[in-house]
């Protein structure tokens, strides 16, 4: 590392030093030679120890001055123009395979590391803080009734909207934009519905029971307008909000993130019970369901994957599962039943399953029975399965020897557009 140089000096700011992890920041280098060129890197550490290094070289402007968020780089790990783009470019340093996403298991704030290098001098490094649970937002485990989770509320006024946060297959709590919608004035529980117990330990046969008690204990708050409850979930979760909703009419929105326009097989068949199980239950029966039979090529293209050390797409198998068309009708989620409007977000280069194609026979179903409320379908291109909250890494596409699909700069993309159409789509049913 080069020494400072008192002859010279870099002047490098980063503001706001301290931003909701949602909000743009804006950084600004000055003080450089006309046309000098600048290299700027920033570092954070995930959860897990990861440390994740991103990098962008400049040429200053004839006063000397760069500005990321106008100025495309002339190399580095992205390559627009983009205010965040060291934020979402950000690569792990020591995981040479990228196969390791970012991790981000709880609401403690990130800080990233910026500083900027020219040939002959490194400045000092600012640290900037990216928080998640803002002053007049209050944090609450939920352990009663037999629910658990963490509610995220604002501290004053209300009654505000409730959100039910619902996680995908990796069971991991959305605790992240519960408290970034807390912050926007609703009441946002991030419900966990297995893999703790006593909750069922697999993503099979759970009763479509668990989400009505959520439902009830939400609107049973004082804090909470009891006419304006929504769900959100991802994947398997928007599988889930979507069923639970066509079931129930307390539910008075839904935005699902990835779906699945049919109940699947349930998750966690193994070697000693591979018995074919639902992923829900309702009043004590399974309900009907795609089973999950892989034809011997996909097997087979499991096998070489494998060998390979190469991830698995399983949309294929997804795709492959929907010519089992007599398990179709009756596993399909009565949509047209959802008493409110419907948000679906999907990437079109989803690798995990078709959730594209979902939306699109969602949106068809909903149009055949002229449902009478606002329902949107924005899928985006070059953007994969992991779709969520934004500016946060987004290069790897892939983990745990599954592949998600997308490009770095198409889920960057569509983290932040879609984060916002959630916003306005809140703004606009419960305004």
């Amino acid at each position: 590392m080069k020494n400072p140089d008192p002859s010279q000096h870099i002047e490098m700011r980063v503001e706001p030093l301290r931003a909701q992890a949602d909000l743009k920041i804006d950084i600004q280098l000055s003080s450089l030679a006309p046309y000098q060129e600048v290299t700027v890197t920033a570092n954070t550490w995930d959860d897990n120890g990861m440390l994740w290094r991103s990098t962008a070289t400049f040429q200053a402007n004839a006063q000397g001055i760069v500005r990321p968020a106008t100025q495309r780089p002339l190399k580095g790990t992205y390559q627009q123009n983009d205010p965040m783009g060291l934020i979402w470019s950000m690569y792990p340093s020591n995981d040479k395979q990228n196969l390791t996403l970012f991790v981000k298991k709880d609401i403690e704030p990130v800080n990233i590391y910026f500083k900027a290098e020219t040939a002959d001098y490194t400045s000092n490094g600012i640290i900037h803080t990216r928080t998640f649970l803002e002053q007049g937002v209050r944090q609450e485990p939920v352990e009663e009734e037999g629910l658990i989770g963490t509610l995220y509320a604002p501290e004053a006024g209300g009654p505000y909207p409730g959100i039910i946060l619902l996680s995908g297959s990796s069971g991991v709590s959305r605790d992240q934009e519960a408290a970034l919608l807390a912050t926007h004035g609703y009441n946002a529980l991030a419900l966990t519905y297995f893999g703790v117990s006593p909750l069922p330990i697999n993503l099979q046969e759970i009763p479509l029971e668990y989400f009505k008690r959520a439902i009830d204990w939400l609107r049973s708050r004082s804090s909470v307008q009891q006419t304006q409850i929504a769900l959100l979930g991802l994947s398997k979760g928007a599988e889930a909000a979507l069923l639970v909703a066509a079931t129930y009419p307390d539910v008075n929105a839904v935005i699902a993130y990835a779906p699945s326009a049919f109940v699947h097989q349930g998750l966690g068949a193994t070697a000693e019970d591979s018995r074919e199980r639902s992923s829900w239950t309702y009043r004590g029966k399974q309900l009907p369901f795609i089973p999950y039979r892989p034809t011997a090529a996909f097997q087979e293209y499991i096998t070489k994957q494998r060998q390979a050390g190469l991830p698995v797409a399983f949309r294929r198998a997804y795709m492959e599962s929907l010519q089992n068309q007599p398990y179709l009708p009756p596993a399909t989620i009565a949509v047209e039943k959802i008493r409110g409007p419907i948000l679906i977000i999907s990437g079109q280069d989803d690798q995990m399953w078709p959730s594209t194609l979902f939306g699109e026979m969602i949106d068809e179903q909903l149009s055949k029975y002229q449902y009478p409320y606002l329902h949107q379908h924005i899928s985006y291109a070059n953007a994969g399965h992991k779709i969520g909250y934004p500016y946060m890494p987004t290069t790897i596409n892939q983990a745990r020897g599954n592949a998600y699909g997308g490009t770095p700069a198409g889920n960057a993309y569509a983290t932040e557009h879609s984060w916002q159409a959630v916003l306005a789509f809140l703004k606009r049913i419960f305004s």
